[in-house]
């Protein structure tokens, strides 16, 4: 084997060895990087007090439907009776939404949408009959968050405080 032919081995395996580690670094920095239309995960709101919602009449309090027999405050949406005022926990943080619309569907369905950020945010609320030892006026609720073509739905129930 010449010289010349070793060099020109030598150098196809560096560039081999230099492409698979582009290759490597390039899928692993890809796994770490959200994607752009990610959405936000919902949880339960952690500070109750601060969003103002624990004084007056007419206040909405729903909790997901996996936490309906929890005797804790498990809310993920507080608002006031009509839908203004409305509040959210979103990748960990308590946050007011923006109300954009509100109005009344068919059956008694009621819809309102929000904004938070670029995340649209509809709100539909039926009324339903509890079993019972549950309060009067409890509705279901479906929580829909959409980011471009992303979706994420949240099934919940609540009731009113007066």
């Amino acid at each position: 084997m010449t010289s010349s032919n070793f060099k020109l081995q030598l150098r196809g395996v560096a560039v081999a060895a230099t492409a698979l580690l582009v290759c490597l670094v390039s899928v692993a920095a890809t796994a770490q990087t959200p994607t752009r239309n990610s959405l936000p995960r919902v949880g339960t709101i952690k500070d109750y007090p601060a969003t103002g919602l624990m004084t007056g009449c007419g206040n909405v309090y729903v909790y997901k439907v996996a936490d309906a027999d929890s005797s804790a405050a498990n809310y993920v949406f507080l608002s006031r009776g009509d839908g203004s005022h409305a509040w959210m926990n979103l990748n960990g943080r308590d946050v007011r939404l923006r109300k954009a619309k509100s109005g009344a569907g068919a059956r008694r369905l009621r819809s309102d949408s929000y904004r938070y950020g670029n995340v649209h945010i509809t709100v539909e609320t039926k009324p339903f009959t509890p079993r019972a030892g549950r309060p009067e006026h409890m509705f279901k609720m479906k929580i829909t968050l959409r980011k471009g073509r992303a979706v994420r739905v949240v099934h919940a129930i609540g009731d009113a405080d007066c």
